[in-house]
């Protein structure tokens, strides 16, 4: 079976939440590394909602609609990044192109405060 990989959009199944926690079945951005995905029983990702906003902040990467199996215009939430457990994930939607990684890799610098 093909483990995810980093740049991978599944659809995941975020609840149970707390607070103000992003839930529901929603797509995700696998951004932890291909070692872990392959090894580890978790994976680390970024909710996709395609919830409509007047301003995108700059931890959130818009990704236009019928992009790596995303229906509508839609927006990465670096700050609601998450690790879960593999049995989370349920199934594959696509690959995010190559050219919106960096975007994605900004706005995780920004929300973590990394240099």
């Amino acid at each position: 079976m093909r483990f995810p990989r980093h740049g991978d959009i599944y659809e995941v199944n975020l609840d149970p939440v707390v607070g103000a926690e992003t839930g529901k079945r929603r797509p995700a951005l696998i951004v932890s590394n291909d070692i872990n995905n392959q090894y580890s029983e978790t994976v680390t990702v970024l909710p996709i909602t395609g919830q409509s906003a007047e301003k995108i902040y700059p931890f959130e990467v818009l990704i236009p609609g019928g992009i790596a199996g995303l229906t509508r215009d839609s927006r990465i939430k670096a700050n609601q990044i998450r690790t879960i457990d593999r049995h989370r994930l349920v199934g594959l939607r696509g690959s995010l192109p190559l050219h919106y990684l960096p975007k994605v890799e900004q706005a995780l610098r920004i929300h973590l405060n990394l240099k």
